[in-house]
């Protein structure tokens, strides 16, 4: 699958910690657009305290999900590291959370570029401009991952427009602590206990997390990341700081410029309400003088916007990636992971998210969004903490290039305290989401119980198939590369063989590559199980009971393999014969086939293999002889999967 990735420069040890400080704010600092507000509107003059609290939190999480990725070498986050810690189930839904967590960061993101836009495009709040705005983005975003434009995905664009965003952020820092200084403004209405109340402050340190909405993909930086481990230890633990640190400034910058003040129900600021969908630009136009806030409104409404759209795209791309990871380890159905013909991404899941996500932000309710994130995001790194802990006790002699800092032995294996504490932390803000987050517990638990039900009757019923136990489709399945030649009339012969699967796989997209134009016909695969039945028994004798429920079980789980070729016509045949070969050549004809495909079974322990002359790369002794006369007497081309050698 060509799923694009970020690569890493090759200088990157050199370039160190300020180039992982840029990237960084590529996958997290854009948030700080829409979080900002929310979180003003419940924590008040304590907003700052509040993202230094989870900034906190952001660091030792960072410090897991590099320790994780960097061992296992693979993209997934907390899904992945669940895989190999517990088993299929947890990762199920550490990656159906973080599904939900993708779409809310998309959606939040549509919805406040409208806002941003307004020093261009003047006050449309409340107007249908609005929802035009965020469906135009949706569009844009949604066609820029079905089509393969290599222009969206060079690293060096990326790299610069976050490092646009970054200054920007500087800037606007720099420029409101000199034009808006005013410390005591952050605690003139600040009243312990009281205004925030507790309960506003808890409330507003989870929804923070939305803050650091793109750990996700930080994490996924740490595979490509060509460092040894004291390297890997000096860069991560300097960068990571500073992303926490300029989010407490920009909030203590935007307190004393949009001060707390008393409203008729209590102190409030207009972060929280004039500015919410873009307190970002809220915060410049406070600035004095006017000619200095207009000039910045400008240069926030053209970098937010862009900046903001760019952090959608890129969150759809890791939808694409997500669905079609949970689609190959079929944790979901696998035509939702499904490949397009010429681009190979999966385009059903992209569209079908694209309209989830303008649901999502038509809601145009950027605090019940934010709340519904931290139910995800919680449970998410919940998972993650827990995974790392038990790697260190079921993986003790993996590479680990990165290890998270401050390890204690506990229960014969170090463990580090970073992850001890993150586990705790995140399971009580989880417990707070589900205790003071309305729509997010009914909404994220819906998710939730939606997403475990699927996936029961999906591995149970369908796929017939543990619930904790990794079992995955072969990627190619989901893929339809092109073939020179076009078979619509393909004969697939199986075995009830442990390669059956990939037959039939094989034979699927084939017969899905053919252009039905062309042909004046539809695809057509028939699936053909073969009884050989003895010359001591009558060809039409009832069959044991233990024979014809294979037959029934191995032509079924061939089926639903074919079934992920929606646009060819699937058929199967169960037929008694004397000799299996003489059988496929018989069906071959008799069905006008214009290719067999088929496994070239081993050779007979007693007769030894076919004296038939080599083809293509085997060799004669490895030909059985069901292969070998096929061969020789099929009507049609013969195209052979060869058994995986041990």
């Amino acid at each position: 699958m060509k799923m694009r990735e970020m690569k890493i420069p090759e200088k990157a040890p050199q370039s160190g910690a300020l180039w992982l400080l840029i990237v960084t704010y590529a996958a997290v600092g854009f948030s700080i657009y829409f979080s900002l507000g929310v979180v003003a509107k419940r924590g008040l003059g304590l907003t700052p305290l509040i993202f230094v609290g989870t900034g906190v939190l952001f660091v030792i999480t960072i410090f897991t999900y590099f320790e994780g990725s960097a061992m296992l070498r693979e993209r997934g986050g907390s899904s992945s590291f669940a895989r190999h810690a517990f088993n299929e189930l947890v990762a199920f839904v550490a990656g159906w959370v973080i599904l939900l967590d993708y779409l809310i960061v998309i959606a939040l993101a549509v919805l406040s570029v409208p806002h941003y836009l307004r020093p261009i495009t003047g006050n449309i709040h409340g107007t249908i401009w609005v929802p035009i705005i965020m469906a135009a983005v949706v569009v844009y975003i949604t066609a820029l991952n079905l089509i393969d434009i290599p222009a969206r995905r060079r690293p060096r664009f990326l790299v610069a427009l976050a490092a646009v965003d970054l200054f920007t952020q500087v800037i606007v820092i720099l420029i409101g602590l000199i034009v808006v200084m005013d410390p005591e403004s952050l605690t003139r209405n600040i009243d312990l206990f009281s205004s925030p109340s507790i309960r506003d402050v808890i409330y507003a340190g989870v929804v923070a997390m939305l803050a650091y909405a793109g750990i996700e993909a930080v994490s996924n930086l740490a595979p490509d990341l060509d460092l040894n481990p004291r390297q890997f230890s000096r860069v991560i633990t300097r960068a990571v700081w500073i992303v926490p640190l300029l989010y407490a400034l920009m909030a203590a910058v935007a307190l004393m410029a949009v001060p707390v003040h008393q409203g008729p129900d209590g102190p409030v600021t207009n972060l929280g309400s004039i500015y919410i969908e873009a307190p970002v630009l809220g915060v410049v136009d406070a600035f004095h003088p006017e000619w200095l806030s207009t000039g910045l409104q400008w240069l926030v409404a053209v970098v937010a916007a862009g900046t903001l759209t760019w952090a959608a795209n890129t969150a759809m791309l890791g939808v694409s990636r997500h669905t079609y990871t949970l689609a190959v380890n079929r944790q979901i159905p696998s035509w939702l992971g499904q490949l397009g013909r010429r681009y190979e991404v999966p385009y059903k899941a992209i569209i079908l998210c694209a309209l989830v996500v303008f649901g999502l932000a038509m809601i145009r309710d950027v605090e019940v969004l934010a709340g519904i994130y931290a139910f995800g995001a919680t449970l998410a790194i919940t998972i993650a903490h827990l995974s790392v802990l038990r790697m260190r006790r079921t993986m003790p002699d993996a590479e680990r290039p990165f290890r998270a800092p401050l390890n204690i032995r506990i229960g014969g294996a170090e463990r580090p305290v970073t992850a001890l504490v993150g586990a705790v932390l995140s399971s009580l803000a989880l417990v707070s989401v589900l205790i003071f987050h309305d729509a997010a517990r009914w909404v994220g638990l819906g998710w939730l119980a939606v997403g475990l039900v699927g996936y029961v009757i999906y591995r149970l019923v369908v796929e017939q198939v543990s619930l904790t136990k990794q079992v995955t489709v072969e990627a190619r399945a989901l893929t339809r590369p092109r073939v020179s030649i076009d078979f619509h009339n393909i004969l697939v012969p199986i075995f009830g063989t442990r390669i059956d699967d990939e037959i039939v796989s094989t034979a699927g997209r084939m017969a899905a590559e053919g252009d039905p134009e062309e042909r004046g016909a539809h695809a057509v695969m028939t699936i053909l199980y073969l009884i050989e039945i003895p010359l001591t028994r009558g060809i039409k004798d009832p069959l044991p009971e233990e024979v014809a429920d294979e037959a029934q079980r191995v032509t079924k789980r061939a089926k639903e393999v074919a079934d992920e070729y929606e646009d060819v016509e699937i058929r199967v045949k169960i037929e008694r014969v004397r000799r299996k070969g003489t059988g496929i050549v018989f069906a071959a004809r008799q069905l006008k086939a214009d290719a067999i495909v088929m496994g070239a079974e081993p050779p007979s322990p007693i007769k030894g293999g076919s004296q038939f002359g080599g083809i293509g790369d085997y060799r004669p002794e490895e030909i059985g002889p069901v292969t070998a006369y096929v061969l020789k007497r099929a009507p049609c081309r013969v195209l052979l999967t060869a058994p995986r050698t041990a």
